[in-house]
């Protein structure tokens, strides 16, 4: 486990919240709002996640979970070409209770959580958004991969992520050394109808508010995936009103007329005729790394994601900048850093 995770001041702790749009990336009261209370590893070589905390050093050694699961697929299979989850170290973003995927028709999963990108932590699926449609295929497929990117789970693991997995939360994807007998210790006993019966008592009883917001201006690129190599599904005009069912960044996920789909963040606003976005904001252009000192070979703080809104600290004379990611200071190379449609989050002091 690195014994330094994060580079992070005092008044950074308290103002994450802050950094994050004040939107927070999710619509339900989360059982965790302390993004450094839990430490995530999710293992591609075992196919488990554990979760873990801080013993009395500060070390994040105590095990508090650990959950089956089945990631992307590591090679073709068929047609399909290999599509496997990102390697590196993310931090949460958004969620959604119960996802339909705008690219596959019929596919739903519970309890989503963002690792990055299109890529989450959810469910096993479903066939349809009720709890009475899981699928038997994907639940046996537990423990190998499969995935088109995605890390599925038990619904009762899922949940657990969904409530105490809060935004800026740490999760670091990692192959390691196969270890007998622990994939089987972490299956359920449970038959399909067994499974199936149990997983239909967790549910949440209060429905889940969503949120309207505006496009703010012409010709907005609505798509299957929060990508701009994802289809295109259509293009919206300026003051269109939608409803966000998953809010994050770079990206939120909309309902327009029963169709669901990915836009920017940077192009829509939650107050109609009030934006939240700058035409002179700064991002990443690619997915970059965040480091610890303004080096190459210094420590890999985190993987920020294309597109990512990041606040600019200073930027230096070799090349480097110093940012403000989601509480984290770090350095990210000049060059990767964009002037353009971004969303404004207000930092406060965070940054002094």
């Amino acid at each position: 486990m690195p014994k330094r995770l994060i580079l992070r001041g005092a008044a950074l702790i308290l103002a994450i919240c802050a950094l994050l749009p004040s939107l927070a990336f999710a619509r339900d009261e989360l059982k965790n709002t302390d993004p450094e209370k839990y430490y995530i590893e999710l293992d591609t070589g075992n196919q488990v996640i554990t979760v873990y905390q801080k013993d009395d050093a500060g070390e994040y050694t105590r095990i508090v979970r650990r959950m089956i699961c089945t990631s992307g697929k590591t090679k073709p299979r068929g047609s399909e070409p290999a599509s496997p989850t990102p390697s590196g170290r993310w931090k949460i973003g958004a969620r959604e209770r119960f996802g339909k995927f705008a690219a596959f028709g019929g596919e739903y999963a519970r309890y989503w959580t963002q690792i990055v990108g299109g890529v989450y932590f959810h469910s096993v699926m479903f066939g349809k958004r009720e709890i009475t449609a899981l699928k038997k295929g994907p639940l046996s497929g537990l423990g190998s991969t499969g995935s088109h990117g995605c890390v599925r789970l038990y619904v009762e693991d899922a949940k657990w992520l969904y409530y105490h997995a809060c935004p800026g939360t740490t999760v670091n994807v990692i192959s390691r050394s196969r270890k007998a007998g622990l994939v089987q210790s972490l299956k359920t006993d449970m038959i399909f109808s067994e499974y199936d019966a149990f997983q239909q008592n967790i549910f949440d009883t209060e429905p889940l508010p969503y949120r309207d917001a505006w496009i703010t201006v012409n010709n907005v690129q609505m798509r299957t995936g929060n990508g701009t190599n994802d289809k295109l599904i259509r293009k919206l005009k300026k003051d269109t009103q939608v409803r966000v069912l998953q809010e994050g960044d770079p990206w939120v996920k909309i309902d327009l007329d029963g169709r669901e789909g990915y836009v920017k963040r940077c192009y829509i606003t939650y107050e109609e005729g009030v934006m939240q976005s700058r035409a002179d904001g700064r991002y990443v252009s690619g997915t970059v790394y965040l480091y610890a000192e303004p080096s190459t070979k210094s420590e890999r703080l985190y993987k920020v994601a294309r597109d990512s809104t990041i606040n600019v600290v200073v930027e230096l004379a070799n090349g480097w900048t110093l940012v403000d990611y989601w509480g984290t200071l770090g350095y990210i190379q000049s060059r990767s850093i964009k002037t353009g449609w971004a969303t404004i989050y207000e930092t406060g002091e965070a940054q002094e």
